[in-house]
């Protein structure tokens, strides 16, 4: 079996070394970006997310998840720090 290569992947990877150092490995992952664009003399905004089409439909939920948690525990966190 042949891997293509993937560019985001490596990209992720290169921004984990040099933010965490070399132990950690990118096994999956799904990728959020927030748009925007000027059309008409308007800003219009959307959003898009990515995952590669080999990884399973239950690892892209769990990662959607596990990111919803970790929001809402940040949000927690702010909403405390703020009172």
């Amino acid at each position: 079996m042949t891997v293509e290569p993937d560019p985001i992947r490596e990209a992720i990877q290169e921004f984990l070394e040099d933010a965490l150092g070399d132990d950690w490995h990118v096994s999956h992952y799904v990728v959020a970006i927030g748009l925007d664009k000027i059309a008409n003399g308007e800003l219009q905004t959307s959003h898009w997310w990515y995952a590669p089409d080999s990884q399973a439909d239950y690892v892209t939920t769990g990662l959607l998840v596990a990111v919803d948690e970790m929001r809402e525990e940040a949000e927690g966190q702010y909403n405390k720090a703020s009172d």
